[in-house]
Formats: C-alpha cells, structure tokens, sequence
C-alpha cells in the first residue's frame, strides 16, 4: 500500500538524489495506515464514499490537491536537480519526474511492469504529464515574465485543473460516446 500511494514520491527522489517521501516526511505512512484502517476496519465508509457524490467529490477534491502539491513539487525539485544541455533549462527530465509523481504508484510494485497502461493511459496519467509540462513550460519560458506570484498562480490553476477532471472522473459526468448530438441548422 506504501509503494502504491506513493509510488511517485518513492521513485523521483531516486532519480533526482533526493530522499523517498515516506522516508523523509513521517506524516505519509501515518496517513497511509490510517486509510488502510479505515479501510479494512470501517468497509462502510467506502460504501458512502460510493452513495454519497457530496463525500465522494470531496474526497476527490483532497485527493487532487495532494497530488498537484506532489506533481508540482517535484517538477520544480527536477528543474533545480537537472542540469540543462540543449536549452538553457532542462526540458523533458523536469516533466518526466513531475509526470511520473503524479502516477507513478500505478506501476509499483515494479512485477506489475506496463500492465496499468495495456488498455490506454488513465487519467491521472494524462493529468500528470499535461499538467507537469504546463507549469514547467510556463516557469521556465517567457509565459510567466511579469505575472506576480507565477509559482503560486501555476500551483493553483494545476490544483483546478487536477480537481475538474478528478471531480468529472470520479463522479462519472463525461457524456457517453454517441450521445452527444449536433442539431443541423
């Protein structure tokens, strides 16, 4: 459950020479054996996660938000670690890293190789690499010449934008394919 929940703060600290998450913050393995408790202990609270789109969308919404904290930590983290060769800043190891926090718990433990993306990327893969390569892009290019606040505008628009498509994932608000209809004028 450790290499699941943080599979993204284990494996970029490694690439970068950093210290793994669970290993350097005491508050993530408190938190995970307090979910898995919950979990084991409590069945009935994922059942009104299930019932309840209120509890649900909130648990989304923590969910998202630790997540843009992670992509967003460590696709700075990267930027500082790596140093440029091509560009005058590192381009595609900052947005791996960044991508691979957001996601990377899907694929550990490592005997599960690339079975979580045989059927196409899930979302939050999707998410991760979209959103690490945005604020990257926006930090490190002229996009963010005179914005005030850029680091903490970029974190907040990646939290929404993490929150959004969680939120429409999770509670199933994606319209089905072939139901949406074109009325011809």
């Amino acid at each position: 459950m450790v290499l699941a929940c943080t599979g993204g703060g284990i494996l970029v600290p490694i690439f970068i020479n950093a210290i793994p998450v669970p290993l350097s913050n005491d508050a993530y393995p408190i938190a995970i054996l307090a979910s898995f408790v919950i979990h084991y202990y409590f069945p009935i609270v994922r059942e009104v996660v299930n019932i309840s789109p209120i509890v649900k969308a909130c648990i989304i919404v923590l969910y998202e938000v630790i997540r843009a904290k992670v992509v967003f930590a460590f696709t700075l983290a990267a930027n500082a670690a790596i140093s440029p060769s091509l560009f005058s800043f590192p381009l595609f190891g900052p947005i791996m890293c960044g991508t691979i926090s957001g996601c990377g718990g899907a694929f550990l433990p490592m005997s599960k190789g690339l079975e979580p993306i045989l059927k196409g990327l899930h979302s939050p893969m999707i998410t991760a690499c979209l959103g690490a390569t945005l604020v990257h892009l926006f930090l490190n290019t002229g996009f963010s010449e005179g914005v005030v606040n850029a680091k903490e505008k970029s974190q907040l628009h990646l939290a929404l934008f993490f929150i959004c498509v969680g939120v429409v994932d999770g509670l199933g608000l994606k319209a089905k394919a072939g139901t949406v209809k074109i009325k011809k004028e």
